[in-house]
């Protein structure tokens, strides 16, 4: 099925899935998506385009448009958008929060495994048999594993932190 097939049988059915609108919600159109997900107050669509990065206001509308056929974000009478139902699609689905503190899902895992490595690390010369070295060897291979996650999640955001804001 193409893309335009599956466009106007979405825009017929009620609520798209959000599997639907994995489909369809890609390119630029995530990344206007991910910016409004990082500036939750009401924006026109000149804040997006330069915000986004998109070369001209018409294609922040045509973006934007196509959000709100989908049902994603809604537009007000003073012509701002605001997201109106919050879907998290493709990469969207490995971060966690709303506005500036969208952080990946691993963080809490990779923060919460090195700090228990690190307590358990300053108990095993208390108990120094086999055992806890093993333990605190796996955990520590946890904490590696967990943090490069965290690190690949992070670098395949749709707009890396300090590049654009």
């Amino acid at each position: 099925m193409n893309t335009r097939t599956q466009e106007s049988r979405i825009l017929t059915s009620p609520e798209p899935t959000d599997e639907e609108l994995a489909e369809l919600v890609k390119g630029k159109t995530l990344s206007v998506y991910w910016y409004m997900l990082r500036h939750p107050e009401p924006l026109t669509a000149r804040e997006i385009q330069r915000g986004a990065e998109l070369s001209s206001p018409s294609l922040s509308m045509h973006h934007l448009e196509r959000l709100r056929q989908f049902g994603i974000v809604e537009k007000n009478v003073h012509g701002q958008y605001t997201i109106k139902r919050d879907v998290r699609i493709g990469i969207l689905n490995q971060f966690m929060g709303r506005g500036r503190l969208l952080v990946p899902r691993f963080l809490f895992y990779a923060t919460f495994y090195t700090s228990l490595t690190a307590a358990l690390g300053t108990l095993v010369w208390l108990f120094l048999d086999w055992y806890s070295i093993v333990l605190l060897a796996l955990l520590a291979s946890v904490c590696v594993v967990l943090w490069y996650e965290t690190m690949k999640v992070w670098r395949e955001q749709p707009f890396p932190e300090g590049e654009r804001d």
